[in-house]
């Protein structure tokens, strides 16, 4: 069963819900409230062979900021309930919440509560407070034609880390024809996401309401989601999409660059429709490359991307389930 399939049965049950569900965050505008929540669970979204306690902590946190920053919103708060089993050693508790305190004094965001509790597995879901300071938190839902269609830095970098953890972990032969700065560099990007707070935030205070959320399942993921909210086609030049070069020297089939940049994941980057008019003042303030344009359902039907062969790709929920990340699919039993 699909992660979508559960949310349309969620929606269904509580039908007063749907106006706050669907989005990174949530929000509650008589309050001023951003409230989002994520959960790590050990072997399906971490293994301890290629993290250690400190990176943990930060990229926990990391995904919750990125969530924040995909609103356009100001991280202020962060709760952490921390499943794991009796026999933890202190040492992962302290290194855990290092990596934490890191990270929230970097965006000026205070741990203020959470729980504890035992488990087989660490399990780690917290639940990040922020506010739009007033301004309106970005949608999915308001990509309009004739938008273009921008992202905040590189895609596939961090599923080529997690590659070569795993790579590297396995003891392969051909981890060793990879130059030491290149893997630092892939890894480093798996392990320590940066949360494009300040990257979100010019982008909603300039542009009139734009569609934003981030690419934490991927820019293919990430690109159909917001043509779903808004009812909208898109069409994406495969050579605008912004990847580190280097990738090459990892993966010589163009197949696995292409799945790695498309479908990845856990990149954190920003995905957003603007007009031209305000892309062109946003690249002036931040990183931002335009990849696209956002097309009419009757022009485009869904989000296309173009190759320099000519072939083209459909990113529909059928190529999402066979090479994006899917949560339930990556449960072993």
């Amino acid at each position: 069963m699909k992660e979508e399939t559960f949310l349309n049965i969620i929606k269904s049950i509580l039908p007063e819900s749907v106006k706050y569900i669907g989005d990174d965050t949530a929000y509650i505008p008589e309050k001023d409230l951003i409230l989002t929540q994520d959960t790590l669970i050990e072997n399906v979204h971490f293994r301890h062979n290629t993290i250690n306690p400190y990176y943990l902590g930060r990229k926990s946190v990391a995904v919750n900021l990125s969530d924040i920053a995909a609103s356009g919103g100001i991280p202020q708060y962060i709760l952490i309930s921390l499943s794991m089993p009796e026999n933890t050693d202190e040492s992962f508790i302290k290194e855990f919440y290092k990596g934490v305190n890191s990270i929230c004094q970097e965006y000026s965001t205070v741990v203020i509560g959470g729980d504890l509790t035992a488990a087989k597995e660490i399990s780690i879901s917290i639940c990040a407070v922020g506010s739009g300071e007033g301004l309106i938190p970005a949608s999915r839902r308001t990509a309009k034609p004739g938008d273009v269609i921008i992202v905040t830095g590189n895609f596939g970098s961090s599923a080529t880390g997690l590659s070569l953890l795993e790579e590297i972990f396995n003891e392969t032969v051909a981890i060793s024809e990879i130059s030491e700065e290149i893997k630092k560099k892939f890894i480093n990007s798996h392990i320590n996401p940066v949360p494009r707070i300040a990257e979100g935030r010019e982008i909603l205070k300039l542009a009139d309401k734009p569609a934003m959320m981030d690419s934490s399942d991927g820019l293919g993921d990430a690109l159909y989601k917001i043509c779903q909210a808004s009812n909208v086609g898109m069409e994406i030049d495969f050579e605008e999409i912004p990847y580190d070069k280097d990738i090459w020297e990892v993966f010589a089939d163009e197949n696995t660059v292409i799945n790695r940049v498309l479908f990845g994941g856990e990149d954190y980057e920003l995905v957003a429709t603007v007009s031209e008019e305000i892309y062109e003042k946003l690249k002036k303030e931040i990183f931002v490359k335009k990849i696209g344009a956002v097309k009419s359902v009757d022009e485009k039907s869904g989000a296309y991307v173009k190759f320099k062969d000519g072939k083209s790709l459909k990113i529909d929920s059928k190529t999402l389930n066979s090479s994006a990340f899917q949560h339930f699919r990556q449960i072993k039993k």
